[in-house]
């Protein structure tokens, strides 16, 4: 199953700063994927836009052999911004690249 819904707030600003990225992301969610794909090899399990330290890119999770990766794609080059392998039962929670919590814009996610 593919998340397309992204990873921000369901508030207003969380929805209008969503639209606005979007509207100006050069990438695809679609190209995204297949590049996440690509890169690491593996099916799309889950895909979606996600902000952390104030900068927007796609989140997608990709399944192999068993193993579930975590890759953060550029929304404006396109390219891999970070892989790696996600805890064994933790879908949902991905290892931050920092101890601090991913930032929630608008309220929770």
């Amino acid at each position: 199953m593919l998340a397309a819904a992204p990873a921000f707030a369901a508030g207003s600003q969380g929805i209008e700063h969503a639209e606005k990225v979007l509207d100006g992301a050069k990438t695809t969610l679609s190209q995204a994927i297949a590049t996440a794909e690509g890169e690491v090899g593996g099916k799309a399990l889950s895909a979606h836009l996600a902000r952390y330290h104030h900068q927007d890119f796609y989140d997608v999770h990709l399944i192999k052999a068993g193993e579930i990766t975590d890759v953060r794609v550029g929304i404006d080059d396109g390219k891999v911004v970070s892989s790696h392998p996600m805890e064994q039962g933790h879908l949902s929670k991905a290892k931050p690249a920092s101890p601090e919590k991913p930032e929630q814009p608008g309220g929770k996610s």
